[in-house]
């Protein structure tokens, strides 16, 4: 174990409630105070490929979860074989009985099924039960958790789960989980990145939301589906990326604060749109959750291949935001952060982030008071209305339709089409001249804005630097819990934070990240001329252990 971390796998196919008993697993634990951090690996199929779950429990913050395992919960051959090199020193292992090899303990898990269901048998609880039994739970409360999680069968449920705790009782193994005095409840709250980034949203005001089905995106429909009545988002499952981003630009048109989302091959179906939304001056708010490519690529794993695909976005030239949350704290503030500055500025946003922020849960305290709320830039219009008049800034008087916001004279008209104020088609050489010069006004107002916020972050004290950015963040602030080094990571990415930068220019600094071709590190080096002593790559789609990570930046503090 690292440092009182107690690290749980459970493995079997998809559809046999693998992320469930994982997700009861993180919940026992934050009920009584510690903290968890649950990762879950999946591959592309509804049922039968396999999958597991890690949840990894600490008296500490955890920023990652941690592939040494401390117990093992297999409900397949396949899973037994699989992880059972993963169990550290101490671990137990734990499979049907049929399933059992040398150092995994065997149970009647199939026998006791049968016995306890007529129909809708659940393996899943098993771990749960063994989790339960060997962090010292009682029994009872085993109950009355397993009756509040699964609904039915709740009767067959609880006597499956109750004999398959008195099977691991009888082994009389030493308890190997601590959970901080399990008979008094302590509750913390867990949350998965895209729904912090929804909260965010929500927070400062998002109105509507656009979007079809893509993982590791996918979540963020879901859950603004699931809570509409809460948080009165409107949630439009729509039949194509394309489709998505252009509703939103046409909510936007009519004074909706709007946002899409998907993943990289959904945002590539989205460009002209996004090319459309720097032209009509709309503040379109884009989640990018990235997978690795190219076309479907390995669409359950993690990636930070479009970083560049994020930062020149759509076709000509236009301003725009790109920003990417370091912390799952972030992820709430920066999606409230963006949608102020893309409203304040007209102009598009795009949050990048990945599917591990994206669909890892982490526990932390929900705040969000203080995030920003932006209305429209409701500057005095000449009369009449001109939706693309020129200002000190490039921002213009924005009205929609409606009698709250718009008098009968105005004519509101965009355009797509370069445009003259009043929104008609240019083709004059100095008409389009004077044009782009106005939105290029409103770069410097993004900057300004953007200054507002945090722009970087920094993480401990140590002459060698490291960089990274968005969820690479977190696995390397696990590692620093074992290793010390200096850990800079920009949130904002374009407009560029180099005020705030400027003091590593020329360094001497490793870079990691989840890519084959060093995007980041090219794109520090072109920013910052910073000299990249080595690339930290990985490019399988998994994210980093913290061991690993500390083995890699010691060799390359000593080369």
């Amino acid at each position: 174990m690292h440092r009182g971390i107690f690290s749980v796998l459970i493995g079997g196919k998809a559809g046999e409630g693998v992320k469930k008993a994982a997700q009861v697993i993180a919940q026992i634990a934050m009920d009584h105070d510690n903290f968890i951090f649950q990762a879950d690996d999946y591959q592309s199929a509804i049922k039968g490929a396999h999958n597991f779950s890690i949840v990894s429990i600490a008296k500490e913050r955890l920023y990652s979860a941690y592939k040494r395992v401390d117990l093992v919960v297999s409900f397949d051959k396949k899973s037994v074989l699989k992880h059972n090199p993963a169990l550290s020193e101490n671990g137990v292992h734990f499979c049907d009985e049929k399933d059992s090899i040398e150092g995994c303990i065997g149970l009647p898990l199939n026998r006791l099924m049968k016995e306890h269901y007529t129909t809708g048998a659940n393996l899943s609880l098993s771990a749960v039960a063994i989790f339960a039994c060997l962090a010292g739970l009682p029994k009872e409360e085993l109950a009355e958790l397993i009756a509040s999680e699964f609904r039915r069968n709740q009767e067959e449920n609880i006597s499956f789960a109750k004999a398959v705790y008195d099977e691991v009782l009888a082994l009389d193994l030493a308890l190997c989980c601590d959970l901080n005095n399990p008979g008094v409840k302590a509750p913390r709250k867990g949350y998965t990145g895209n729904q912090l980034i929804s909260l965010g949203a929500w927070a400062a005001g998002l109105d509507s939301y656009y979007s079809y089905p893509m993982t590791p995106a996918s979540s963020i429909l879901h859950f603004y589906a699931k809570y509409r009545d809460e948080l009165g988002v409107v949630a439009i499952h729509t039949e194509s990326e394309l489709a998505a981003a252009n509703m939103a630009i046409g909510a936007i048109l009519a004074g909706s604060k709007a946002a899409v989302g998907s993943s990289g091959g959904g945002v590539a179906l989205m460009q002209e749109a996004f090319s459309l939304a720097g032209m009509v001056e709309a503040p379109l708010l884009v989640f990018l959750s990235s997978r690795p490519g190219p076309a479907t690529g390995a669409s359950t794993y993690t990636a930070q291949e479009d970083l560049n695909f994020a930062l020149y976005q759509g076709h000509g030239e236009f301003p725009r935001i790109v920003a990417s949350p370091d912390s799952y704290e972030r992820a709430l503030s920066l999606s409230a952060e963006l949608l102020d500055i893309a409203w304040e500025t007209q102009s598009p946003a795009i949050l990048l982030t990945e599917k591990h922020l994206s669909e890892c849960m982490y526990n932390m305290d929900l705040d969000a008071s203080g995030l920003p709320q932006t209305e429209p830039v409701m500057k005095k219009p000449a009369s009449p209305y001109h939706r693309y008049a020129f200002t000190d800034d490039g921002v213009s008087p924005l009205k929609y339709p409606g009698e709250r916001n718009a008098s009968a004279e105005d004519v509101i008209k965009w355009n797509s089409n370069e445009h003259t104020e009043d929104g008609v088609r240019a083709d004059d050489a100095d008409e389009i001249i004077a044009m782009k010069d106005k939105r290029k006004k409103k770069q410097d107002l993004i900057n300004k804005l953007s200054r507002n916020y945090q722009r970087v972050a920094e993480y401990g004290e140590s002459e060698l630097i490291v960089f990274a950015y968005g969820s690479t963040v977190l696995e390397l602030r696990e590692a620093q819990k074992y290793h010390d080094f200096k850990l800079i990571a920009p949130i904002y990415l374009d407009p560029f934070p180099a005020e705030e930068l400027e003091k590593y220019r020329g360094k001497k600094a490793v870079v990691v990240e989840h890519s084959a071709m060093p995007n980041f590190s090219g794109f520090l080096r072109a920013k910052l001329g910073i000299e990249v002593i080595k690339d930290v790559l990985r490019y399988d789609g998994r994210p980093f252990d913290a061991d690993e990570l500390v083995n890699i930046l010691k060799e390359a503090k000593n080369a």
